[in-house]
């Protein structure tokens, strides 16, 4: 993949926080000196090449007063599709991973992560998904935070 200046440029403005205005591309376009419909045409090039997986918000749930947890559960390969629509089908979940590893004792092959409004919904949400699934729900609430954002080098 060889990007352009103008998509290098772009990329590296969105690791960053957008403008919370009604038109977030208008408030790079001048910071960047590139056109707003050229931003919005780059940004869907990039996402229909795969470049960009998505672009959206990242909340943070504590500051909002949320409760939020990684959860783990152990889905036997013939009901991932399954397990997957039925953890995707919440609101509050905001990633949602496959993770398989051959070196790797842990049990568990599906990742995600839930917010909800209190920590008694939460539970309720992740034992609805164990009814739903039959499956155990593994909850790993944050103790501590190590990092908050990451930002890549755009080369």
């Amino acid at each position: 993949m060889i990007l352009c200046d103008t998509d290098r440029k772009i990329l590296h403005r969105l690791q960053s926080n957008l403008p919370l205005v009604s038109r977030p591309f208008l408030e790079l376009s001048k910071e960047l000196n590139i056109d707003e419909d050229t931003i919005i045409e780059r940004i869907k090039f990039m996402i229909e090449k795969g470049y960009v997986r998505r672009l959206a918000p990242i909340i943070n749930t504590q500051a909002m007063g949320r409760e939020a947890t990684l959860a783990a559960i152990k889905v036997p390969e013939d009901r991932i599709d399954e397990v997957s629509a039925i953890i995707n089908s919440y609101s509050g979940v905001s990633h949602n991973y496959l993770r398989k590893g051959k070196n790797c004792n842990i049990p568990y092959n599906m990742w995600f992560t839930m917010s909800a409004k209190d920590d008694e919904e939460l539970h309720s949400r992740l034992k609805e998904i164990e009814d739903k699934t039959g499956l155990t729900v593994r909850s790993l609430p944050t103790t501590k935070k190590f990092k908050i954002g990451v930002r890549f080098k755009i080369y």
